[in-house]
């Protein structure tokens, strides 16, 4: 009994903590918050809620209060703190984040061949790759849009912001930098500017709402192929973070040396965030089952 309240009180920690940094990492420029729910193992969760709100609530109900808390306190309670720490070192802040994606690599790997591994699920990473790499570039390099700062842009903002949670490697703040919205978007956030949280909420929750389902279906029918082709996503969005312009033009030898530590600190973070959190599930698992027996 001790032991199950001991496991219980740690995974509410976990939930919390795993809302915290995903909502962080959607503001950040070059993160996406699909790619950290898929890295820290909430993607399915989240993908079931929002396809089937009445069942996925009264199945994951208990993780949801914890989990949609400490992405509350991420998303709108850590947008100011966000900026700042942006404003005073971005490359640094974007190297830990990049060390939290590598961390997880090695279970996302392991995640994605539990159904097997195809020629076409290899076909299928290969090409989500170049496709996100090549999306990117073309928004860095070769397309100039701009998105008005008024109630149908912060709307826009929602959509963008929405197809990030749905479609992992999809970075909607990279994207709302290069519209030139990004700044006042993120400000509106932290002074909680309803002119901006309303529009903004409500675009995102029903491109959430709408695609959910789809995503679902992909992922119920071609498991192995949608699984290698996100992890394409999230390793094309590691690199192009890390070939951002603040961190190229920053590179000197103290620098470079600076940047590794705060990526293999961020990966150890990382890989022993998810091996807590796959070893917690599993126990939770197995004392689910002996319940159950």
């Amino acid at each position: 009994m001790v032991e199950n309240k001991k496991n219980t009180l740690l995974r509410i920690v976990l939930w919390v903590l795993q809302g915290m940094l995903i909502g962080i990492g959607a503001i950040l420029p070059g993160v996406s918050g699909g790619t950290l729910c898929y890295a820290f193992g909430m993607y399915d969760y989240i993908i079931e809620v929002l396809s089937n709100p009445i069942k996925g609530i009264k199945k994951h109900w208990f993780m949801l209060i914890f989990f949609v808390l400490g992405g509350a306190i991420g998303f709108i309670g850590f947008s100011g703190i966000t900026a700042a720490l942006l404003s005073w070192n971005e490359p640094v802040v974007l190297c830990v984040f990049v060390g939290l994606i590598i961390g997880t690599l090695p279970e996302l790997w392991r995640d994605s061949g539990e159904h097997g591994r195809s020629k076409g699920s290899v076909i299928s990473l290969v090409i989500s790759f170049i496709a996100i790499a090549l999306l990117f570039y073309l928004c860095e390099n070769a397309w100039a849009i701009t998105i008005p700062e008024n109630t149908v842009g912060f709307a826009i903002c929602g959509v963008i912001w929405g197809l990030s949670f749905i479609v992992p490697g999809f970075s909607s703040s990279t994207l709302l930098l290069f519209f030139g919205i990004y700044e006042a978007m993120s400000s509106g956030i932290s002074r909680l500017d309803f002119s901006v949280v309303i529009p903004l909420g409500i675009a995102m929750l029903a491109v959430l709402l709408v695609f959910s389902r789809l995503m679902k279906l992909v992922f119920d029918k071609y498991h192995s192929i949608a699984s290698h082709c996100i992890l394409g996503f999230v390793l094309a969005t590691t690199l192009m973070i890390l070939t951002k312009d603040c961190i190229i033009q920053s590179l000197s030898l103290p620098n470079v040396l600076i940047y590794l530590l705060c990526i293999v600190c961020g990966g150890a973070a990382g890989f022993s965030f998810t091996v807590l959190c796959a070893k917690l599930k599993a126990k939770t698992d197995n004392n689910n089952n002996q319940t159950s027996n």
